[in-house]
């Protein structure tokens, strides 16, 4: 027989309900309804709201009663027709809740269906190449804003239309967020972007008409000190003994991504094959994964020691999450505890707090990158320094590292100053040897 399950698959305050059909263990589907709770307000065993004498959550139970009545009734109708599937599920939540499937053009959902169903084929410049689709990442990312705007809406009551997104739906859609979601300013400030680039995309494209005031609708992000180990917490790090075998491994990992300054994407692909000897000089190279370039860098000495311990060999594979969770219990374990600001991500919530913490709390596989960028700014040449991380721009770099316009102009006349001073030795050493 079958049967119908309500559950939650967060924990936030905005909780979005999900009903599971379940005809037999290889026919299971679940989709989203348009109903929201508070979990502290639901029971996990009945898989129902906890009514608690609120004439709301009264009205919800009886809603998703009612629901479950009328898929039964009509799976024991349709059945004999079929199929009975995930889009059979999702048609009749949307009958029952009067929701339109979103087809018509102008209305904000549709625009974001049709930027979406682009994004594989859109061409853009990479390494001065026109290359197809976007990367998985970027898709995810408009997928997760579309969610966030279902949520928008079923908060105001309301379906939007892409003309409706001007400067004051900014601010309502900001505060829902906020408020709502609890996502922090930088998240917020990409959404804003990323919702104007679907907008103007759906303008262009489709011809649907947009807000007077969209291009007025600008994205932001909130200046952070950009979390890195300087030299002396990476010796530290260097000379701390671990029982474990995983954190001495991913002690080596962490060690070599911060001299080699890659993502950590590109970093725990390396093996073996990628050192390469060129012109009697040893140098590890690698195709990025993100940019598709291909990069070369001069073996660090640091590198090379990890390299000759382990024959010659990178350290053991493991995965990006095993790598951000080993990070923190090496760093812990090495001593790094200095109090810092910055965002600790509360598993809980899943949602990043600021505020002062022990160092070791807010390190992640971005410290790799961050601290070789930041250790040589100022040692290696911003142009090259650029061209090892990846970053487009110089300027992309220098906001990577919080360093600003300034930051680069005292970079400068500190080289003149040392080449200047290098000229001068030079001369001394001719002149004793002449004398």
């Amino acid at each position: 027989m079958a049967t119908i399950k309500y559950f939650l698959q967060s924990r936030k305050e905005n909780a979005t309900i999900y009903v599971r059909f379940s005809i037999d263990r290889s026919n299971v589907f679940k989709r989203r309804t348009n109903y929201f709770i508070d979990p502290g307000n639901w029971s996990t065993s009945k898989g129902m709201p906890i009514p608690r004498d609120n004439e709301k959550l009264k009205v919800l139970k009886r809603d998703l009663e009612k629901l479950s009545t009328l898929i039964q009734d009509n799976y024991n109708v349709d059945v004999k027709e079929g199929p009975i599937d995930g889009d059979w599920l999702e048609r009749q939540v949307n009958a029952f809740q009067n929701k339109a499937e979103e087809t018509e053009t102008d209305r904000l959902l549709a625009a974001f269906n049709d930027y979406i169903a682009y994004l594989p084929f859109k061409l853009y410049s990479k390494n001065g190449i026109k290359v197809k689709g976007v990367a998985e990442n970027t898709i995810k990312k408009y997928k997760a804003l579309k969610v966030k705007i279902e949520g928008f809406q079923a908060h105001k009551g309301k379906q939007f239309k892409v003309k409706d997104v001007g400067l004051d739906f900014v601010a309502q859609f900001e505060k829902y967020l906020a408020e709502e979601e609890k996502l922090n300013t930088n998240s917020i400030g990409r959404y804003v972007k990323a919702l104007k680039t679907v907008c103007l995309y759906a303008n262009k494209y489709k011809y649907v008409e947009t807000h007077k005031q969209v291009n007025e609708i600008q994205g932001y992000a909130e200046k952070v000190t950009p979390i890195y180990l300087d030299f002396d917490e990476i010796e530290q790090i260097k000379n701390a003994t671990f029982k474990r075998e995983a954190l001495d491994n991913t002690r080596d990992w962490l060690i070599i991504g911060c001299f080699i300054g890659q993502r950590v994407s590109d970093l725990l692909r390396l093996t073996r094959l990628n050192v390469q000897n060129r012109n009697g000089l040893e140098v590890i190279e690698l195709e990025q994964q993100k940019t598709g370039k291909k990069v070369a860098i001069a073996m660090p000495p640091q590198v090379k020691e990890i390299l000759d311990k382990r024959n010659g060999n990178f350290p053991r594979a493991i995965s990006d999450v095993k790598f951000n969770l080993h990070i923190k219990d090496v760093a812990k374990e090495a001593g790094i505890t200095k109090i810092t600001k910055g965002g600790w991500n509360d598993k809980e919530t899943n949602r990043k707090i600021q505020g002062a913490y022990p160092k070791w709390m807010l390190l992640s596989s971005h410290v790799c990158r961050r601290s070789f960028a930041t250790n040589f700014y100022g040692d290696i040449p911003t142009s090259i320094l650029k061209d090892i991380t990846a970053h487009s721009t110089e300027k992309q770099f220098l906001e990577y590292i919080g360093k600003s316009s300034p930051d680069y102009l005292e970079q400068q006349a500190d080289y003149w100053t040392k080449l200047a001073k290098q000229r001068e030795e030079n001369k001394t050493k001719v002149r004793k040897l002449v004398n």
